[in-house]
Formats: C-alpha cells, structure tokens, sequence
C-alpha cells in the first residue's frame, strides 16, 4: 500500500509542476526579480531640483561645514523658487524645458568628469547669494566646495556654462555678466575677462551654437 502510494506521488508531483507552468500566466517566460529591502532611486538620477543624490549630498555636506567658520553666513540651497520671475526668466524657460537658475552642471576643469554649480542664498535678511563649485573626483563623488562668489545679488539673474566657462548673470535683463574659468596652475577660479583680454561684452561663442548650456 505504502509503495503504491509513492508510485502515485511520484506520478503526480511532475504533474502539479507542468500544470503550474502552463497555467500560471507568465511563469514560463519570467523570473522572479527579488528586490533589495531600502532599494531607491539611482544616485545618477536626478531629483525635480535638477540634482543627483551625489549632488545634493555634496552641497549638504558644503552647508554642515560652514558652521565651524564663525564668519560664515547661514545659508541654503537655492532652488528655483528663489528665482523672481521676468519676461527673460520664461523665455529661459520655454527655451530648455528643464530650467534650474541656481544649478549647472559641465567640465569646468577640463578633466574629463562632471562638475556642477550651485548658487546658495543667504537664510537672514537681504537674500545675498553665494556661488559654489563643485569639482568631480574619479570616484564618482565630489570635492570641497571652490567659493566664486559671495553675498552678491542674484535673484533676477542665473548661472550658465559656456564650454568650460562658469557665468554668472546678475540680472538677465541686463546685458552683465561675471565669467569665471578655472586656473589649474593656482587651482582656483580666476575672472575669464581679465585673464584672457576679452572685453566684457565678448561673446566666444560659435554664431550657430546654442547661446548658454543648461543642465
């Protein structure tokens, strides 16, 4: 009796497998995919502020360091909201699509890897804002932050990258604007103008090319 009834199981186990395999609608076709508990978005994948994880993180990581320097204002990063509107800001913003005026990402060094910029404004009274660059390390991560500007205004204007060229725009209604390009033998930021004899209202740019580069 005993044997009889494995001889039964033994038939009727690969029986149950076949029947699951074609009844089960995709088990045939599919593997399971496990997913990782805490799994979240990619760190190369932008956030709606235009930043990457990696990013963000190295900005955070720019604002807790501040503290320590008694002279530092308080700040924070500033996001587009930051931004006074104007005639020229919407048409920036009809032209890109995806505009961020506080935040720009390009090879400003010219080694090869991504480097960003990320203007921050000033928590206190007066709105001053303050001009970060962040250059790319091979790990993936980001270095110190090289400071490019301080306390100046920058509401109504944004910043932009022209080749390796960091701009920043005051006012976007009017024709001024700061280029700073990076110095690899000080390794520092130095004024593009002064440095190169381009007169401030030069404009390197090839006439078919794209006048500004965003993000």
């Amino acid at each position: 009796m005993r044997r009889a009834s494995r001889l039964l199981l033994a038939f009727l186990a690969p029986l149950a497998v076949a029947a699951a395999v074609f009844l089960v609608p995709g088990l045939s076709s599919k593997k399971a995919v496990v997913v990782p508990a805490g799994a979240g978005p990619s760190a190369a994948e932008p956030d709606p502020s235009g930043r990457t994880s990696s990013e963000s993180r190295a900005a955070a990581e720019a604002l807790a360091a501040l503290p320590r320097d008694q002279r530092a204002p308080a700040l924070r990063m500033a996001e587009d909201e930051d931004a006074a509107p104007s005639p020229e800001r919407a048409d920036l913003d009809a032209l890109y699509g995806t505009y961020h005026p506080y935040f720009v990402r390009g090879d400003l060094n010219g080694d090869g890897r991504t480097d960003f910029a990320q203007a921050f404004v000033e928590t206190g009274p007066g709105g001053w804002f303050h001009v970060a660059v962040f250059l790319g390390k091979a790990d993936g991560g980001f270095e110190k932050p090289v400071w490019i500007e301080k306390a100046v205004s920058l509401a109504a204007g944004d910043l932009s990258i022209e080749r390796t060229i960091l701009i920043v725009v005051p006012d976007l209604s009017l024709d001024d604007a700061r280029r700073w390009r990076w110095d690899p033998v000080d390794r520092k930021f130095v004024d593009a103008d002064a440095t190169s004899g381009l007169r401030d209202d030069a404009d390197d740019t090839s006439p078919d090319g794209p006048p500004r580069v965003r993000v």
